[in-house]
């Protein structure tokens, strides 16, 4: 996870910012598109071209990868930055764009040993469709794109391409010292064995293992294994864009039936370079499977891309019925017990303690029992039970053992286990996570005396109580462009997989990671079962439609399709599903229908844009957006299509409206929250008022509706938004459409099918961007100071002197300019990294999360901010335009703008790091961490 300060290069026209601030780009490095469509007749001419015209400019540059299945274009680095602007100018060039750096969606370890993987299969059809269907994926091949896999396990079959082998395909695409950050150049190994991560085994075990302890949901397929990280250690673990495309086009060259990419991050944008690549495997008939994110703790739209392409199936996580682990055993001067752990957040030193050893829980310096501070006194030889919060694990960890302790034990705030890394340079002590209530009970032992614990490799099992509900850590959608996202939800909490030989062999893990290839497996065994005789879009119906939606903890309605999707996936009803209804999903956009003519999907054809300008479902031949028939102003009309597969019997069609939770990112009073407020509200039995809920029902005037034996039957569903709360609440509504279905065969088959649907609730396009300034941003202050700027203020910049902008994003926008203006308001040129387009918003808690830029004495004439010139003294403002969600950005009404009070900047005196300030991002809680 990205934390802190990010540092990116001279900004081309895209750049990109994930939640928890800009995401890492790669300095100097960069994608160049050209004009025609990838696998095309015109691509070979165009990269002679490119390389052509590139030399009689005289650019000096390195060509990184050269693309022409999935992308057409390059990727190059540039020693000199400024040339970028030369680069673009070239008439082969179409768009440039930053090289991005993608973090695998982190798996949050929760448990050590036991075959949990099995309590999920009970749940979702697996364990049925594997005994009674005798499914197992043989003949499909599912391609893992991630850390590679250990291949020699025995549950993996212990071999490479060999005859008989379950990996068949695959390459290792960097090797074990690359890191996108800080050793950029790959240097591949022989084949893509994992024996240092973990991620892609455990990964890799979940969609096929076929052992005694793990029997994965497709042990039957035929593997292909693609590595694009290197090993943890050896910097941030991360992977450029680049080596990602060319694993995903290999994977589409080797003929792969399913994909699985349990990474995120990007911009979380369709428009994300490898969202487009996921969406044209999909095209090609693959089906994409890939994790959501893990960031639902910092709200809605936190779902990332490559998820977000178009069709591919972006998974969303529940937890596990049980919880298997390594047990603690406690002795107490009252009591004893046995208690359940997290995996150590570093794999290299374990939990284990064979002999009684002291805990104790101290409070630190500070006063404080978080461990977030060094400790008063020595605690040498001891444990430490800590509370979560305030700082990493890393830091809780490194004070602990400055304090002579052996080990940690911290504590959750609830009854779960999750264990984010500890892993520091200078940490050799292990940590794990143990459950709120068995550390009360610790702490309450404590009050009369010693305690002592000891810790084997004995192992317990135990029911989990949030087993069938939504993970906490599971990413909220919908995308920037009120696209419904998630699309469907997964086992991904308390994972027992296989992990390398090296670290165990075994592990649980939790996170959308485990979750996305559970999917990929599901998708596996469809395609067996119809002998592949369906198409990709099919594949995806079957899936959602049969996905089952769970109650939300916090409401007395359905969980939002915004957080679960469509439900909890169950492959048996998919197998057996006798119809199918298009499309499985449904956005409704927003119920203020004044405003439908300034949305997106219309100023493209207005505005002349050409394809790469356009929203990513008008790039691929979709619409922008689900058009009604008619709409009032709170309700919409959509037509779905309702296909009987039964060839000999008739079906008969009802429909149920379910309403699902409302949610919304600000609280009554009009202030941002992380956490989504939702409606209705409790845990109460009272019944919502009906106004207050979505209504939806079949607008026909015969009913019910007959469907004939291999026939279709198109079907006009009228919703209607609630009308019952208030507008200036920002409400997200949404519902599931539960059709119910029988066939007229001797034994009454029924079958029940389910579409999400979702909207907002006002109008979308007038959505801000900025935060409110009534909430302290955007302001302007003395680089390193948090006291803001006051009108009128005399300020030198130098060396040693600077200004920064902070300012908060509580919504994507599609582009944010950054300009110096003068007294009359005339705008002089763009601040460092002042145009930056495809934003994801900020992660926002109580703490206040934001961002800065900094105004050290240089801008910009071109957006491309490769034109730099000096800013002479006098009085200016700045001032800032976030475009609002769906608008043309050559609007200029489409912009929420800020302009700051005025400075007056008395000298200027420029030095040779003027340009080279970091474009930083402030996040004093990393959730990631913590």
């Amino acid at each position: 996870m990205l934390t802190l300060a990010q540092t990116l290069p001279l900004q081309p026209k895209t750049a990109v910012q994930s939640g928890s601030g800009f995401t890492a780009i790669q300095p100097g490095s960069y994608f160049v598109e050209f004009h025609s469509e990838p696998a095309g007749p015109s691509c070979d001419r165009e990269h002679v071209a490119f390389i052509k015209q590139a030399n009689a400019a005289g650019i000096a540059m390195n060509t990184r990868n050269s693309f022409k299945r999935l992308f057409n274009g390059v990727s190059i680095d540039l020693p000199n930055t400024q040339s970028l602007e030369q680069v673009a100018s070239l008439p082969v060039v179409k768009r440039t764009w930053p090289m991005q750096m993608r973090s695998r969606s982190v798996a949050i370890p929760s448990s050590n040993v036991a075959p949990n993987l099995m309590f999920a299969h009970q749940h979702t059809g697996v364990e049925k469709a594997h005994t009674e269907l005798g499914l197992d994926g043989t003949g499909i091949k599912v391609g893992v794109i991630d850390t590679g896999v250990d291949y020699m396990h025995k549950d993996l079959g212990g071999c490479w391409k060999t005859p008989g082998c379950p990996f068949q395909y695959g390459s290792d695409f960097v090797g074990n010292s690359y890191d996108s950050a800080s050793t950029p150049n790959p240097r591949p190994g022989p084949d893509p064995r994992d024996t240092c991560d973990g991620h892609g085994t455990h990964v890799t075990g979940i969609i096929a293992a076929h052992g005694t302890k793990v029997r994965g949901v497709a042990p039957g397929v035929t593997l292909g294994a693609y590595r694009i990280f290197g090993c943890p250690g050896n910097g941030t673990g991360q992977a450029a864009d680049d080596v990602i495309l060319k694993a995903m086009e290999a994977a589409h060259a080797d003929g792969m039936d399913v994909i699985n990419m349990s990474f995120g991050g990007g911009s979380g944008w369709s428009e994300d370079p490898l969202a487009v690549a996921a969406s044209r495997l999909v095209r090609d008939g693959i089906v994409m499977v890939a994790s959501t994110g893990n960031a639902g703790a910092n709200g809605l739209y936190t779902s990332g891309s490559p998820g977000l392409g178009v069709g591919v199936i972006n998974v969303a996580s529940f937890e596990n019925w049980m919880i298997t682990s390594l047990s603690i055993d406690v002795v107490g001067t009252k009591n004893n017990m046995s208690i359940v752990h997290s995996s150590p957040g570093n794999n290299k030193f374990r939990f284990v303690f064979e002999s009684p050893t002291e805990v104790v829980a101290p409070a630190d310096e500070l006063g404080a029992i978080d461990g977030c501070a060094p400790y008063a006194e020595h605690h040498t030889g001891k444990i430490l039970l800590v509370k979560r919060g305030n700082c990493t694990f890393i830091d809780k960890a490194a004070y602990a053992q400055m304090a002579g302790a052996v080990g940690v034990m911290v504590y959750n705030f609830e009854s779960e286990l999750m264990s984010p890394t500890s892993a520091g340079p200078n940490v050799t002590i292990p940590l794990v996570v143990i459950k709120s209530d068995d550390a009360q009970a610790i702490l309450s032992e404590l009050n009369y005396g010693q305690v002592t614990i000891s810790a084997t490799n004995r192992t317990i099992s135990t029911s989990n109580p949030a087993g069938g509900q939504i993970s906490h850590f599971s990413s909220w959608g919908p995308d920037p462009e009120l696209y419904l996202s998630p699309a469907v939800g997964a086992p991904g909490g308390n994972i027992f997989s296989t992990f390398p030989l090296a670290l165990g062999g075994y592990t649980s893990l939790s996170g959308t990671s485990m979750a996305s290839p559970y999917v990929a497996g599901m998708a596996a065994l469809i395609l067996q079962a119809r002998s592949k005789k369906i198409g990709v879009d099919e594949v995806r119906r079957l899936i959602l439609e049969s996905a089952r939606p769970v109650i939300d903890a916090n409401s007395t309605a359905l969980l939002s399709p915004l957080r679960q999707g469509s439900g909890l996936a169950n492959i048996w009803d998919s197998i057996a599903a006798l119809a199918t209804i298009d499309p499985p999903q449904l956005s409704l956009n927003y119920t203020d229908s004044r405003a439908q003519d300034r949305s997106e999907a219309n100023f493209v054809a207005s505005a002349g844009l050409d394809e790469g300008e356009q929203p990513m479902a008008a790039r691929l031949g979709a619409s922008a957006f689900d058009k009604p028939l008619s709409q009032g102003p709170n309700e919409e009309t959509r037509v779905l299509t309702l296909y009987n597969r039964s060839p000999s019997n008739y079906l008969t069609c009802t429909m149920t409206n379910l309403a699902a939770s409302s949610v919304s990112s600000y609280m009554a009073n009009g202030s941002f929250t992380a956490v989504p407020r939702t409606w209705p509200e409790g845990n109460g039995t009272a019944a919502a008022p009906h106004d207050t809920q979505p209504q939806a029902f079949i607008d026909s005037p015969s009913l019910p509706i007959r469907v004939a034996p291999g026939g279709s039957q198109r079907i006009q569903v009228r919703i209607i938004a609630p009308s019952g709360l208030s507008l200036s609440d920002k409400w997200l509504y949404s519902g599931y459409l539960r059709f119910n279905l029988l066939w007229d065969d001797q034994v009454g088959t029924a079958q029940s099918l389910h579409v999400p649907y979702m909207g907002y609730l006002g109008d979308y396009t007038k959505l801000d961007v900025l935060s409110s300034p009534s909430e302290g941003l955007p302001f302007i202050s003395i680089k390193g100071s948090a006291d803001a700027l006051a009108d009128g203020s005399h300020v030198a910049i130098d060396g040693a002197h600077r200004l920064s902008v902070h300012y908060r994003l509580e919504h994507p926008t599609r582009v944010l300019k950054m300009q110096l203006v003068d007294e009359a308001n005339a705008t002089l040129g763009y601040l460092p990294y002042g145009y930056i387009e495809y934003l994801g918003r900020n992660y926002q808690s109580s703490s206040a999360r934001y961002s800065n830029s900094t105004i050290n004495g240089t801008l910009y004439h071109d957006t491309d901010l490769t034109k730099p010139f000096a800013t002479a003294p006098g009085t200016y403002r700045v001032r800032i335009d976030a475009l609002r969600p769906l608008r043309s950005p050559s609007d200029p009404d489409g912009f929420q703008t800020w302009v700051s009070p005025k400075f007056i900047l008395d000298t200027v005196s420029l030095t040779k790091n003027s340009t080279a300030d970091k474009l930083e991002v402030n996040d004093s809680v990393n959730y990631g961490e913590v």
